[in-house]
């Protein structure tokens, strides 16, 4: 594949997922907890259009890491260390951040390449932006704090810490890397 195309696509992965997770957001701060679903599906049927790599087999890493996600979103309902708005039950995560999950996936050989094989930076960035993603759907009320704000960002830099390690090594044993 040529480097223009691989830049390209890079960028458009980038803004289409940002365009999903946003969509996600103000979509669960307005009422409208389907809209950043939607929005993220468009996301991920414009990138399997242009998807380079096997399909069957990234589709199958997000509907994996969809799961993990929504699996580790949920906990932080359940323990209460987190509410989200948009859910539709109390102690599960919502689907519109089954979607961010998907979405976030899409990226990891495409805008968010750049980790592969940096196991360093990917702890780092987990934990850095992984706090700083929540902090932001705080802010733009689509998910309430119900703990300390020191405590539950420290809970979400370890989980973002792990789980992004976690998806790069899922993806280089399916073959995707």
């Amino acid at each position: 594949m040529n480097f223009y195309f691989m830049n390209y696509f890079n960028i458009i992965n980038l803004i289409g997922f940002q365009i999903g997770w946003w969509s996600c957001v103000l979509g669960a701060k307005n009422g409208l907890w389907f809209l950043g679903p939607i929005v993220m599906a468009i996301f991920l049927i414009i990138h399997y259009f242009f998807h380079p790599k096997d399909p069957v087999i990234e589709f199958k890493l997000i509907i994996i890491f969809s799961l993990v996600g929504t699996l580790a979103d949920s906990i932080l309902a359940f323990t209460n260390v987190l509410q989200y708005h948009g859910g539709y039950l109390t102690y599960f995560a919502p689907l519109w951040i089954t979607a961010m999950w998907a979405g976030f996936t899409a990226t990891i050989n495409y805008s968010m390449g750049w980790l592969k094989d940096k196991l360093f930076l990917q702890i780092i960035s987990g934990l850095v932006f992984g706090p700083l993603a929540y902090i932001t759907g705080q802010k733009f009320d689509a998910i309430v704090f119900n703990i300390s704000f020191f405590t539950t960002c420290i809970i979400i830099a370890v989980i973002y810490g792990l789980s992004l390690p976690l998806v790069y090594f899922l993806n280089r044993k399916m073959g995707l890397d």
